[in-house]
């Protein structure tokens, strides 16, 4: 089996690819790669892809124990969820493609069904819930997250992930496809436990990898096309409302009484929030949100890039596996 980044593979030659991204995964790659496998025992041929981006621990280390492929986008490089995606899709041969990330165990419930759902219904893409889920039946929805499954040749066909958007890269492929009328779905089994820390810092975390700066980055994108545009800024209401509230923060300040009035009324909006989330769940739906509005303003200021210009060459291959088979998949008639 060879493996070249650099020539992207023909889908369909086996029936799943499993797209793995890490960074500095070290904890929990072990486990996230054994539970993919054991899930993928009812499919009959299906290989595993994990792309690093530059890790600094023993991620690497620990993935090449198993018989997946492995590649390492170098630091000098992007390295970001949708370039590690973007790089795994470049390699994936199966019809149908699983992203899942290196900090999450995957159940083996929902991938079979997931691949029997799209196999039988309309629907090209469908996530699963995460950690827990109260959802009762499948849901049609704009786009998916967390672990997807595509049909690999629509994924394609709408141009795949986004290797410059240093997040919502996953926002981005949903409306691209949902703008070309495919549908997409939310099944409600639990998909897979996410092993994430809420630390206190985490809006900081997420400021220095870009997360809040890629909404900018892709209104900015899709400015020439309103269907996407128009997605887009929706998701962003929260963002322009406070971006609104704030403004009229601005012009209270012409009287006393507006701004009496103001600051009342902003009172009791967080009062509002805080009944629902608690004080701390309303002060940090407030912080998120402010980082999120500064991020978005950021991030229309920067361009990105076409995804032809990544530099795949720079991409190293560390290890290569092998095309895997499902000990469960039922066996085949002597004339098939």
């Amino acid at each position: 089996m060879t493996v070249d980044p650099t020539t992207a593979a023909e889908p369909g030659a086996i029936t799943l690819s499993v797209v793995v991204i890490t960074e500095n995964e070290a904890d929990h790659v072990r486990e996230c790669l054994a539970s993919v496998i054991a899930a993928c025992q009812s499919v009959e041929e299906f290989e595993v892809i994990l792309v690093d981006s530059a890790s600094t621990d023993r991620t690497v280390e620990y993935a090449s124990e198993y018989p997946v492929t492995v590649l390492r986008i170098p630091e000098e490089h992007t390295v970001s969820c949708g370039a590690g995606r973007f790089v795994g899709d470049q390699v994936a041969t199966g019809e149908y493609v699983l992203h899942i990330d290196g900090d999450m165990t995957l159940t083996e419930e929902w991938l079979p069904a997931a691949l029997a759902y799209l196999r039988d219904t309309d629907a090209v893409a469908a996530e699963g819930c995460l950690d827990e889920s109260t959802q009762e039946e499948v849901v049609d929805v704009e786009k998916i997250g967390g672990v997807m499954l595509y049909d690999a040749a629509v994924l394609r066909s709408v141009g795949g992930f986004d290797p410059f958007l240093p997040g919502y890269e996953d926002i981005d492929v949903g409306f691209k496809l949902r703008t070309a009328g495919h549908r997409l779905v939310r099944l409600p089994a639990v998909s897979a436990i996410h092993h994430h820390e809420d630390a206190a810092t985490e809006p900081l975390r997420r400021w220095r990898q870009g997360y809040y700066t890629a909404p900018g980055q892709t209104v900015r994108k899709w400015l020439r096309s309103p269907p996407i545009l128009g997605r887009l800024l929706a998701r962003q209401q929260y963002k322009l409302g406070l971006f609104g509230w704030l403004c009229l923060g601005v012009g209270s300040l012409r009287s006393r009484p507006l701004r009496l009035a103001w600051l009342a009324l902003s009172i009791a909006a967080f009062a509002v929030v805080a009944r629902k989330r608690g004080v701390a769940g309303a002060a940090d739906f407030f912080v998120v949100k402010g980082f999120g509005l500064v991020g978005l303003a950021a991030g229309l200021t920067e361009r990105t890039p076409p995804a032809d210009s990544f530099p795949l060459a720079a991409v190293e291959v560390v290890a290569t596996g092998r095309v895997l088979t499902g000990e469960r998949t039922p066996s085949r008639s002597p004339s098939s």
